[in-house]
């Protein structure tokens, strides 16, 4: 292969980007658009949960009812937002029916006798209706609100052992206790109500923002569907206008175009992927600048997807065929290769897709080692599997193209 001949092509091809507008699209406007879009949405700061709560209860006379739990409710708050809208209804059936067409969250209903229930040191019982038809909104409110009656039901417990052990230091003489104290009398009552206690200790981890993650959900985007199409497309295009029949008529030879078509396609990408990091950080104050070995890993993504492009159109020779097929392939892993969404939340038949696919697995290595911090090691075996992987369907395409070129001989 001779340099100089690729050094041609690539300022033929770089110069011809210019002129057409879809290549543009995807060098310029679509970084800026996703970034934009999935950082408007995702990347400000999120506001506390708000749980719109409709509550049925009965007044009483009682030294404790459920107004008071209501109350309590009403002036729970985090980071200034009271986290439960309460409304009440006049009868069970009403706010069943507020439930159902989705204008709470939940229905509390305390039956007629909780108020002389719970006074009397007595369990009381507290109906909860909720819509299960949105599993994720369900798990979300349920938790919310299950979390809040655990930590009432926790201080209502620690109140009564309080007034207990006040009436037994009272009224029990000593010599009735033996060898206890009320202390320790204490802690074995609290023990027996309250066995475990769940301590709460902040660890200060590697949190990435979720701009951080769209950028580099932006880069696999690049790597998995633009690069295989423009490769793919472009080669087919040259192809049908006969630049291909007449560079291998030339001192160039085919394989000087191939080299030079994928690097140019390389370029365009490098380009997009570093407009689209310097924009969210103009933007949105985050980004993510990938290391030497973070721009290992995309070459080495962007030489498996060009290879997987190029196989696919030297297959089937055609550019709507290769169209067709890209997105075929594209857009079901833009999900299931973890590139749109975290590899964590996808269903267990998905994950090793995002595993194992050379694209997923790099695109995982690159947000391990640059959201995360992981150190090369802990990523380098999973590095040698995208590497692998590329030259080994490099070597497929090069085949292929081979096959193709001895065509127009």
């Amino acid at each position: 292969m001779k340099a100089r001949a690729i050094k041609a092509i690539i300022g033929k091809d770089l110069r011809e980007t210019r002129r057409e507008r879809m290549a543009l699209f995807w060098i310029f406007v679509f970084p800026l658009m996703w970034i934009t879009l999935l950082g408007g949405i995702w990347g400000g700061h999120n506001p506390p949960i708000t749980v719109d709560v409709g509550v049925v209860y009965f007044n009483e006379s009682a030294p404790f009812t459920a107004a008071d739990i209501v109350n309590v409710m009403e002036n729970v708050t985090m980071e200034g937002v009271h986290v439960f809208k309460v409304r009440q209804y006049p009868n069970e059936s009403a706010g069943v029916d507020a439930v159902r067409t989705g204008r709470i969250d939940v229905l509390l209903v305390f039956p007629r006798d909780f108020g002389e229930n719970v006074s009397s040191g007595l369990q009381a019982e507290i109906y909860a209706y909720f819509d299960r038809s949105d599993p994720q909104n369900y798990q979300i409110v349920s938790g919310v609100i299950k979390g809040f009656f655990s930590e009432f039901e926790k201080g209502m417990t620690e109140r009564r052992l309080n007034i207990t052990l006040g009436y037994m230091e009272k009224y029990v003489p000593a010599d009735a206790m033996g060898n206890f104290t009320v202390a320790d009398l204490e802690r074995y009552m609290l023990g027996l109500t309250n066995p475990l206690e769940l301590e709460e200790r902040e660890v200060k981890g590697e949190a990435p923002s979720a701009i951080q993650f769209y950028v580099t959900s932006f880069i696999g985007i690049q790597f998995l569907f633009a690069t295989m199409l423009m490769i793919g497309s472009g080669t087919l295009e040259e192809i049908e206008h006969g630049t291909l029949r007449r560079i291998a008529a030339s001192p160039a030879t085919a394989w000087d175009f191939l080299a030079g078509k994928m690097l140019s396609t390389f370029i365009v990408i490098t380009v997009s992927i570093v407009i689209g990091i310097v924009y969210a950080k103009l933007v949105f104050g985050e980004t993510v600048f990938p290391s030497a070995l973070g721009w290992l890993i995309i070459f080495l993504a962007a030489v498996f997807s060009m290879s997987l492009g190029l196989a696919i159109a030297m297959g089937t020779r055609s550019i709507k065929a290769t169209n067709a097929i890209v997105n075929l392939i594209s857009m079901p892993l833009l999900f299931l290769a973890g590139i749109v969404i975290p590899a964590s939340i996808l269903p267990e038949w998905a994950k090793p897709i995002a595993n194992y696919f050379p694209l997923g697995t790099a695109l995982k290595s690159l947000r391990l080692l640059e959201l995360y911090h992981r150190p090369a090691s802990e990523v380098l075996p999973d590095v040698a599997w995208v590497a692998v992987s590329a030259f080994g369907m490099l070597l497929i395409a090069i085949l292929l193209y081979n096959w193709a070129v001895k065509r127009l001989e």
